[in-house]
């Protein structure tokens, strides 16, 4: 690839606290979805632990390209962290494709406890996605492919940060590695885990 990727999942959010399942875009961008207090502080670390990773390689924290998913969790994410790299919150672009994986609508707002049946079902049949609607795990293998291949044409050298959900990068991680789908879940990050996905 022509650029580096860092990915970041989002902070601890209000739906994580809840125990449900925020997965539609309609419910995703409402603001009683957004970080908890400890989910803010976990992004201003993450914010911290970036700039340290960039000047490490000898890289401007101010350099960086930052994507997110137009969800309020991962929105508010990016932008603390761009505050703590210098950069301004306007520098952050919502990208759609980087939204969470949607678990259909018999799980939405539903407990948490859910995932499990749908992570079985992945391991199966990664072409089966929940009922109602739901994605499957190779759909959106093939929409994160179509946002990379996006980013490679619009960008040459630059070191670029993806910040999203835990199924969405599990997926992007699997993908760019050429793993298992259906075993995605091996690569699931913590709230505001940071990983270098592509060096």
């Amino acid at each position: 690839m022509k650029n580096s990727y860092w990915v970041l999942r989002h902070g601890r959010s209000k739906a994580n606290e809840a125990g449900v399942i925020v997965s539609s875009l309609n419910n995703g961008v409402k603001v009683e979805y957004a970080l908890s207090e400890a989910g803010k502080q976990q992004a201003v670390e993450a914010g911290r632990q970036l700039a340290g990773e960039l000047t490490q390689r000898g890289l401007a924290p101010s350099s960086l390209q930052i994507y997110s998913s137009p969800f309020s969790r991962t929105v508010e994410t990016a932008e603390l962290v761009a505050t703590e790299l210098g950069l301004p919150v306007s520098s952050v672009v919502k990208e759609t494709d980087l939204r969470e994986r949607y678990f259909g609508t018999a799980l939405e707002l539903q407990s948490h406890d859910l995932y499990a049946g749908v992570w079985e079902v992945d391991m199966q049949d990664v072409s089966q996605g929940p009922a109602g609607g739901g994605e499957s795990v190779k759909a959106v293998s093939t929409r994160l492919s179509g946002l990379l291949d996006r980013l490679e044409e619009a960008h040459e050298g630059e070191t670029i940060l993806l910040v999203a959900h835990g199924d969405t990068l599990s997926i992007l991680t699997t993908t760019v590695k050429g793993g298992e789908l259906g075993s995605h879940r091996e690569w699931g990050l913590k709230t505001a885990e940071l990983s270098l996905l592509v060096p």
